[in-house]
């Protein structure tokens, strides 16, 4: 059988996690899982002040697939990271001592967004 027309292997797990994706100092505080595609996590850096959302897809993608990180500080600055990805969208990190998020995100056609918080 040509090379072309040889089935595809099972899908290659993601390698990345969402500590080393925002960097060092970054913990996980909390996660949502899209089905059973991708999850968005949310994480704080204590020594900087801030926090970070990555979108991380559970397989490596051989075809990019459309993904976004979003994240909001109330009274401040919001961003995201939309396009067509791989594996993940993001980092997406802003400064957020002491104030309430919003943050989220999408994989393909599913996406979710929080309400204000994680305040404190």
């Amino acid at each position: 059988m040509p090379a072309a027309q040889k089935a595809a292997g099972p899908p290659k797990p993601n390698p990345h996690k969402a500590t080393t994706v925002c960097g060092a100092g970054y913990k996980v505080i909390e996660s949502h899982a899209l089905g059973n595609s991708a999850t968005i996590h949310l994480l704080y850096n204590a020594g900087a002040g801030k926090n970070c959302v990555v979108t991380l897809s559970r397989y490596v993608h051989p075809g990019k697939v459309a993904m976004n990180a979003i994240l909001q500080v109330k009274g401040g600055s919001s961003a995201s990271n939309p396009g067509r990805f791989t594996v993940y969208a993001g980092p997406v990190r802003l400064p957020a001592k002491q104030k309430c998020v919003i943050w989220g995100g999408s994989f393909g056609s599913q996406s979710w967004k929080s309400g204000w918080s994680h305040c404190s």
